[in-house]
Parts: structure tokens; C-alpha cells; sequence
């Protein structure tokens, strides 16, 4: 199993890809460690620098990246030209441009943060091979994660990737990967691999 990897990812050996099974996918089967070598080298993710995971989820393989993951990849495809990404509250007014990006023009709420309500947040990825943004916007009451604490302690942050992550994953046509927050438990994510 090992000899073929080896030709499909060449600067490793067979040292190199024992140890990433042993430090990343020892649970995967060989059929999914190809798999997983597979997606790390066609997005040129390193799983040793925890761009790509390998976890087992309700007994079925899955491939996760995060929003990061996902940045690497649109930084390394020469059409990538930038976003713009925010967090939404009640108050804004948000726009959409004519190139298909979308403009926020802030709320007094949200310039003082008093009581302001989180709606959710907003992602614009451009390409220059593209007129029009690729844009996102996704709602807090979606993802929020009541009894998660990174949740609870980084709400903007965490809805900001959310939006961050698929937008990059649809202006660049990303598959075979997830981020956790796609997937129905976080938690059990959280303490079998992250």
C-alpha cells in the first residue's frame, strides 16, 4: 500500500507517509489513508501542520480542513485576488455591489457593541479570472454552538470562519473536504481529533 503513495506524492518516503498514518490516521483504513494522501497532495494541505485532519465520524471516514485550509488553497491559485469578510448585527444595512460583493454599512449598535444582536457574517472571495465575487453570507442562529466554549468565548470569530471557509470552498471549487462546523457534532469531533 505504502509503495503506491509513495509514487503519487514524491518528496515523501516510506517513512514519511508511516508516520503520517501514524501520527494523523491510524484509524483509517487503506482504502482511506489513499484517500487522505490523496486529498492532501492535490491540495497541497500538510497534515503535520494540522492544514488537513483524518477523522473517523459515525464510523465513516471524513476529511476535514478548516477555514485556514481553505485560504492556503486560494492563495496558491494565481487567480486569487483577496476578500472581504465581516460580522453582521442588527442595524446594518448590508448591499450587494455590482460586481456581487457585498457592502456593510455599520449600525450604531454595531460601532459601540451595546446590545447589539450578532446576526451573522458575511464573505466575499474574488477571483481575477471572475466579474463577480463569490459571496456568502450565513446566519448565527445556524451555526452557533451553545455548549461549545470556543463558541461561546470567540462568537464572532467563529461565525467569520464559517462564512470564510465556504465562501473560499465555492470560488475555488473545493471537494472531498469539510470543515467541522459542517458536520451535526462538534463536540465528538473535538475529542476525537482536533
Amino acid at each position: 500500500m505504502s509503495e503506491l503513495i509513495i509514487k503519487t506524492k514524491q518528496n515523501l518516503g516510506k517513512e514519511d507517509i508511516d508516520h503520517i498514518r501514524k501520527m494523523i490516521a491510524h484509524t483509517a483504513t487503506d482504502d482511506e489513508f489513499k484517500t487522505f494522501i490523496y486529498l492532501c497532495r492535490m491540495y497541497n494541505l500538510d497534515p503535520l501542520k494540522k492544514e488537513i485532519y483524518f477523522i473517523k465520524y459515525g464510523g465513516k471516514a471524513t476529511i476535514i480542513t478548516s477555514r485556514d485550509g481553505y485560504l492556503k488553497i486560494a492563495n496558491l491559485d494565481k487567480n486569487f485576488n483577496g476578500l472581504e469578510s465581516d460580522v453582521v448585527y442588527q442595524g446594518d444595512i448590508i448591499t450587494k455591489r455590482d460586481d456581487g460583493s457585498l457592502l456593510i454599512t455599520y449600525g450604531q449598535e454595531h460601532l459601540t457593541f451595546e446590545k447589539a444582536k450578532l446576526t451573522g457574517a458575511f464573505c466575499s472571495v474574488f477571483r481575477k479570472d471572475r466579474a463577480k465575487a463569490t459571496t456568502v453570507f450565513v446566519s448565527i442562529k445556524d451555526y452557533y454552538k451553545k455548549d461549545a466554549p470556543i463558541w461561546q468565548q470567540y462568537t464572532n470569530a467563529m461565525i467569520l470562519k464559517v462564512a470564510e471557509a465556504m465562501a473560499l470552498k465555492r470560488a475555488f471549487a473545493i471537494s472531498g473536504l469539510v470543515t467541522k462546523e459542517e458536520l451535526e457534532d462538534d463536540k465528538k469531533i473535538d475529542a476525537e481529533a482536533l
